[in-house]
């Protein structure tokens, strides 16, 4: 009996060591991970301008093509409707039409008198260049009233150039101007918003070296986010970095972190599962 009894107390042990190595295994395609925004964005002006409205706040939702931001166009309304109401004349174009008219029908007069002896080539030779001093009269302003079309498709693009739209559905994550201060298109001052896509979300991890040739893109993974979120959420390889960090001996992957109901904020914590990574 007392023989049997060390190998007894052992089994335990065995087993809890077997559990432990099996944890452990199926940790090793674990890494810590952050989940981010897919992009960030800030709003800037490209045109100075003074800032009349903002039509968004922080934590506010945006959508793609809406305007977020307008800035004074009084002046540049100003001119778009001057260009529009020059577009719209024809009193140059009709008048040069008509002299254009006249002047073939009297060199057509003059080049049949010439012909009967009745008139001079003199005279015809004017006729034949009155009419093309009308046709090219009429040429300008044919031309001219092109020119006012152009000046206000010029015009309006200015107004639109006013009329700040964002580019991504998102959130307004910081605000740096208001209405009322005026706004200029440098780096050196705060954006006027900074929008952050959360839908997708991107999931970024440091992997190591010996990891790099098994990684490949499309592969397929989970994030686990931290406390107090929890659930288990498919991602995909979209990004390998192809560079090796030295120091660190690591390289850097992005994943795509479908959130089309935008349950997951960004900046979180998660632990990243690779179980398709070869052991």
């Amino acid at each position: 009996m007392n023989h049997r009894l060390p190998y007894r107390n052992a089994l335990p042990a065995l087993l809890l060591a077997l559990l432990g190595y099996a944890h452990a295994a199926g940790r090793a395609n674990e890494f810590d991970g952050l989940i981010e925004p897919s992009q960030t964005i800030d709003i800037r002006s490209p045109v100075v301008g003074l800032i009349s409205q903002v039509n968004a706040a922080r934590g506010g939702v945006v959508k793609k093509g809406a305007v977020i931001v307008s800035l004074d166009t009084s002046v540049e309304r100003s001119a778009a409707e001057l260009a529009r109401y020059k577009s719209t004349m024809d009193g140059a174009v009709k008048a040069g039409d008509s002299r254009v008219q006249y002047a073939e029908r009297k060199y057509k007069r003059r080049a049949e008198l010439a012909e009967k002896n009745y008139g001079t080539a003199q005279e015809r030779e004017d006729a034949e260049v009155e009419q093309r001093i009308a046709q090219a009269d009429a040429q300008s302003a044919r031309e001219n009233k092109q020119l006012a079309r152009l000046e206000l498709d010029y015009a309006s693009a200015q107004v639109n150039q006013r009329q700040l739209r964002s580019p991504i559905d998102g959130v307004v994550i910081e605000q740096g101007q208001y209405p009322g201060e005026m706004t200029e298109p440098s780096d050196g001052k705060k954006p006027i918003l900074r929008l952050a896509q959360i839908s997708p979300l991107r999931v970024s991890v440091l992997l190591p070296a010996a990891l790099y040739p098994k990684l490949k893109l499309g592969m397929k993974a989970e994030v686990l986010p931290e406390k107090p979120l929890d659930g288990r959420y498919p991602v995909t390889v979209t990004m390998i970095d192809k560079i090796i960090d030295a120091a660190s001996g690591t390289f850097r992957v992005h994943l795509l972190l479908p959130n089309a109901n935008g349950a997951l904020p960004g900046g979180l914590k998660a632990r990243v599962v690779f179980s398709e990574l070869p052991q």
